[in-house]
């Protein structure tokens, strides 16, 4: 087992292996975001802009692994579960971290993301001090430009999202936090980050 190297690609693919169940969709969204998620990341390294292009590579891949568990508002902290057991509790940060969306883990619990007795044990993580890392926010912005068919704006994922599970408050939290993020990142592009990532065309879905 890992104890403190950084999860590469090749363990990625294993751990969602490892994990994969009968609807595998969400395995395939994986690879989509983690495609999404590097181009962006490349073109912010273009920029001048320091970021670790196979860290967003890695943390795209395993973002929605606790869905391997059931398709609930607590995939993130199953997910993060999975990967702390595997010893990649760094990059399991991510897989709750893209629930949260800049929340506390305390107003996590508050919306069922989590228990407090999980808010209690991660709070003293040194992974859980700070704000979501560029690499995270990179990844956190491509699974909102990410649909089941491609490419989608911000406003048709929270819309779709809003459809499929009702329109819960925090939805539109998660909506304008994101908003906020994508502004961050088009200023590090130089360019909006939907059209940045249009360019790619159907190579988002390989």
């Amino acid at each position: 087992m890992p104890t403190g190297a950084a999860m590469n690609r090749e363990q990625a693919i294993a751990l969602l292996s490892k994990h994969r169940s009968g609807d595998e969709s969400w395995c395939a969204h994986c690879f989509h975001v983690s495609t999404a998620a590097r181009r962006l990341a490349e073109l912010i390294s273009c920029q001048g802009h320091r970021v670790d292009l196979e860290k967003v590579t890695v943390l795209g891949m395993i973002h929605d692994l606790g869905r391997s568990q059931g398709h609930t508002i607590r995939h993130g902290v199953e997910g993060y579960l999975l990967a702390q057991a595997e010893g990649f509790e760094e990059e399991g940060r991510i897989c709750l971290s893209h629930i949260l969306k800049g929340r506390t883990l305390q107003q996590g619990v508050r919306l069922g993301m989590l228990t407090e007795a999980e808010e209690m044990q991660f709070g003293q993580n040194v992974y859980w001090t700070g704000s979501p890392s560029l690499e995270e926010r990179i990844v956190i912005l491509a699974d909102a430009l990410m649909s089941e068919t491609g490419l989608a704006t911000i406003q048709q994922k929270y819309a779709n999202a809003r459809r499929r599970y009702g329109g819960q408050p925090h939805h539109y939290e998660d909506e304008a936090w994101v908003k906020g993020v994508a502004a961050e990142i088009e200023r590090l592009l130089g360019m909006s980050p939907h059209d940045a990532l249009r360019e790619l065309g159907d190579d988002l879905l390989r």
